[in-house]
């Protein structure tokens, strides 16, 4: 991703030699305590070993006030999606890099001890199965 990243601030003017890309999975991030002012995860937390002990690396790792901005899909809430997550789950991991159809990730977010919390559930028509998305912003 990190080249999607560095083309994207190219294109919106930004200079690339300001941003710092670094390869790490969630559960130990490589950054001093409180050495970041925003942490972004786009479709993280569905894929990663431990999703509390992700959150508690990126609280860990965010200076007081700074930001997680996130973007999630979530298991749907009892529906018929909701049980065909439950079947496709174990498929969806083998072929998706661990990616869960069914995580609570807006309730691990919400559970993580952020000090203000705005998280918004939408639905993408083009996502399918995966559905519903929560995005937001949390502050430590």
């Amino acid at each position: 991703m990190e080249k999607y990243a560095k083309s994207s601030a190219i294109a919106a003017g930004l200079p690339v030699q300001n941003f710092k890309f670094i390869q790490a999975v969630g559960e130990a991030l490589p950054l001093a305590d409180a050495s970041a002012d925003a942490v972004v995860g786009t479709l993280v937390l569905c894929s990663v070993g431990d999703v509390n002990l992700t959150l508690k690396e990126v609280k860990r790792v965010l200076k007081p006030g700074g930001l997680y901005l996130f973007v999630e899909h979530v298991a749907a809430k009892g529906s018929s999606l909701r049980f065909i997550q439950s079947i496709l789950n174990p498929l969806q991991q083998t072929v998706a890099d661990g990616c869960h159809l069914t995580r609570e990730t807006g309730k691990h977010i919400s559970e993580a001890g952020f000090s203000n919390l705005k998280l918004s559930l939408t639905f993408l028509s083009n996502a399918l199965l995966i559905n519903p998305h929560i995005y937001g912003i949390a502050y430590k």
